[in-house]
């Protein structure tokens, strides 16, 4: 399964934006199947997109299996640190 950012939402600007993201990912996080998340054409993504979209995966999900399970392509270093650090550092929160 391919999700593709762009086909959802115009960028990774806003929480809302996150939003929309946020039941496709749960949806293919439910599947149990490696699915890959595709940042074709967008350059960047804030914090409050990445929380919205990614962190709350959290809630029903550990960071480890979040990993194994979900592969981003078609994306930026910045894109790819924000979500690894937004993950990380929630993680760390819901563990504590």
């Amino acid at each position: 399964m391919v999700i593709q950012v762009r086909d959802l939402v115009p960028g990774a600007d806003t929480a809302q934006q996150g939003d929309v993201l946020f039941p496709h990912l749960q949806a293919a996080m439910a599947t149990g199947e490696p699915f890959v998340v595709s940042f074709a054409n967008i350059q960047s993504a804030t914090s409050s997109f990445v929380n919205a979209a990614f962190a709350r995966l959290l809630k029903d999900y550990a960071f480890a299996d979040i990993r194994k399970q979900m592969r981003v392509v078609q994306s930026t270093r910045q894109i790819n640190d924000m979500i690894r650090t937004r993950l990380s550092r929630v993680s760390i929160e819901v563990a504590a």
